[in-house]
């Protein structure tokens, strides 16, 4: 609980100083983009650093038939989101991946579900933990016709000590199903989500059979929990 304690007298007295809220990293997804066959997707987050102030940005691209990512890259500066969004997606090897992937442009989609937060920065509240599950009823293809998504967190090993943590939490994986069927359990923790103890769905997106859920990881950061997104890309039968 050190750490904790330490972030917590360091939020009490910014919001003194400076009148801000304490908050993490929520980084906005600007664009989900599915390839014309819908075998691959692309997914692009940017917004503004907590703690620095910087610019950040990230475009991850996924195979939609097998989940498995394809090319993530991400970069951050210290100028605007809008302009460390701009320079990464006009960088020669992004610009290349896009390409290949049938992505440049590609065919932007319209979220068929994206969560709504009561603020603009991450709260531990935001996720659920280990033990707990959330259902979400998402209309996948035909208006009216709702389809249950549940998200179900579990404990998994991990090194992430335990103080990084609030009491009660501990490091987590996830299971992802769609009615009724699992299409995504963790086994172990990568190394990107190692002291991540809460999950949430943010975001859904369809193209025919081909889905794009996107999650959030809730870990420690720098003034409150860092909101990471999460990509899980697979076929819906």
């Amino acid at each position: 609980m050190q750490r904790n304690l330490i972030t917590t007298l360091a939020c009490l007295s910014s919001a003194i100083l400076a009148s801000v809220a304490c908050a993490g990293n929520r980084l906005e997804i600007t664009r989900v983009a599915f390839s014309p066959s819908s075998h691959r997707v692309s997914a692009v987050t940017s917004g503004e650093l907590d703690g620095s102030g910087f610019g950040a940005a990230q475009v991850d691209v996924l195979n939609t038939l097998t989940g498995a990512p394809i090319y993530s890259a991400k970069r951050d500066a210290e100028t605007t989101a809008a302009a460390v969004r701009a320079q990464l997606l006009a960088s020669s090897a992004v610009v290349r991946v896009l390409a290949q992937s049938g992505l440049n442009p590609g065919l932007t989609s319209t979220p068929r579900y994206r969560r709504v937060y009561p603020t603009a920065y991450a709260s531990w509240s935001d996720g659920i933990g280990a033990g707990q599950s959330r259902t979400t009823s998402v209309s996948l293809w035909t208006a009216g016709i709702f389809a249950p998504i549940k998200l179900s967190v579990f404990r998994l090993p991990s090194n992430c000590p335990q103080d990084y943590l609030n009491p009660g939490d501990v490091p987590s994986g996830f299971r992802l199903s769609v009615r009724g069927r699992v299409v995504y359990q963790d086994k172990v923790l990568p190394a990107s989500r190692t002291c991540a103890a809460r999950y949430s769905l943010e975001r859904v997106d369809v193209r025919g059979n081909r889905a794009l859920f996107t999650l959030r990881a809730y870990g420690p950061g720098f003034e409150g929990p860092d909101a990471d997104p999460v990509f899980v890309a697979v076929p819906l039968n």
